[in-house]
């Protein structure tokens, strides 16, 4: 018996091997991740995470102040009514359920919910002749606080006293056309 095996046929086959598709396959795997990365920390070092803070003791200390706000509102049963009308916005103080004209102004800052670059603020003057009413004097404010209330998106309303002896907040869903809190 013979143990030899025939001579083989010589490979045919000349193609260089970019010419195949597994090599192209398993090349493209690291080169997507590659890619992937770049795009990764292109976006990392681009958009910083804002709501990662160094100083959680500062940062404690200023929730307690703003909480000290929130109290001293309450404990003189302060209250407002937002309403906008014929491309006016108007601001009705209330301490203890009746007008409170004791404020030289008003500050009214307004805060997108997800995007701070969205945050407005704005001073509110008394109206004349009318108790415990206040609006924006700038057209240029006024306008911007218009459109910010026609959006179609979700904000906290932050009115606090001209001396930052008290803090209301309450948040809203836009667009609307007056909220009480």
């Amino acid at each position: 018996m013979n143990n030899r095996h025939p001579p083989s046929a010589p490979d045919t086959d000349t193609r260089p091997w970019y010419r195949y598709r597994w090599p192209w396959i398993l090349i493209s795997m690291p080169a997507v991740s590659v890619v992937l990365g770049v795009i990764l920390i292109t976006t990392a070092i681009n958009n910083p995470a804002i709501l990662v803070v160094d100083d959680y003791y500062a940062e404690g200390r200023g929730i307690n102040q703003s909480m000290a706000l929130d109290d001293a509102a309450e404990q003189m049963q302060m209250s407002v009514n937002l309403a906008v009308a014929d491309n006016r916005m108007t601001l009705q103080l209330t301490r203890a359920g009746a007008a409170d004209s004791r404020e030289d102004a008003l500050r009214l800052f307004v805060y997108h919910v997800t995007d701070n670059t969205r945050d407005a603020g704005f001073v509110l003057l008394p109206a004349v002749n009318t108790a415990g009413l206040f609006e924006l004097a700038e057209p240029a404010e006024l306008a911007v606080m218009l459109q910010i209330l026609d959006s179609e998106t979700r904000w906290y309303l932050e009115v606090r006293g001209a001396n930052n002896d008290w803090r209301l907040r309450q948040r809203i869903t836009t667009p609307l056309t007056g909220v009480s809190f």
